[in-house]
């Protein structure tokens, strides 16, 4: 019998990433794992765009980009996997859900990233965003994308209910045992259900008061 069907949704940060698993036993939407995992080794730097790399040469600041995009690349690799294997005894993931980069992709080299005063504040963020989505398209999941503040909407307009019922749910009926519970938990979450009751085998439904 196939197992259940479980998202991966990512909170992320400039090296490490929360990560909230969403599953529906009995079609009700449940954190049933969180991790706060890192995603680049340690004493490489995190931000190397914003910081490091400004006063160096250009060759300089090329190499240590291309150093900590490998670090992270495999640093993420090895979280998406753990966990994905550590859930497959009762779930099989299906698909990711992050936050949305807000470019599609970054340049090889820190002087065209330097073109865009937009791009360059982004630059650091992204470095981990686009890393968790290939990585996840590597594990075969499906990988889906909403802008910051729209997650709640999303899984009101998938459940069919309003807003405030889902708000209630992540917050209350359908919070999971125990700190740490942020907004950034929350929103996690609720995307996760949005993805979630795209990939379940029949309707999702929250407890509401």
């Amino acid at each position: 019998m196939k197992s259940a069907p479980c998202v991966v949704s990512v909170a992320e940060h400039t090296g490490w990433a929360h990560l909230v698993c969403v599953a529906a036993p009995g079609q009700v939407p449940a954190v049933i794992a969180r991790r706060r995992v890192t995603l680049i080794d340690s004493g490489l730097p995190r931000q190397p765009y914003e910081h490091e790399s400004t006063a160096m040469r250009e060759d300089e600041a090329n190499a240590l980009i291309a150093q900590v995009r490998r670090s992270v690349a495999a640093r993420t690799d090895d979280a998406l996997t753990r966990v994905v294997t550590e859930l497959a005894r009762s779930y099989t993931v299906v698909a990711l859900a992050i936050r949305k980069p807000p470019f599609d992709d970054l340049p090889e080299t820190v002087a065209a990233v330097r073109k865009s005063y937009r791009l360059q504040c982004a630059a650091d963020g992204m470095l981990y965003q686009l890393a968790i989505c290939r990585a996840a398209r590597q594990l075969g999941l499906d990988v889906h994308m909403c802008r910051r503040g729209e997650e709640t909407s999303l899984a009101a307009e998938q459940l069919g209910v309003t807003l405030r019922e889902v708000e209630d749910f992540v917050c209350r009926a359908g919070r999971p045992a125990g700190p740490p519970w942020t907004q950034e938990h929350r929103r996690a979450y609720a995307a996760g259900i949005a993805v979630l009751a795209a990939h379940a085998r029949g309707r999702l439904r929250i407890q509401t008061p």
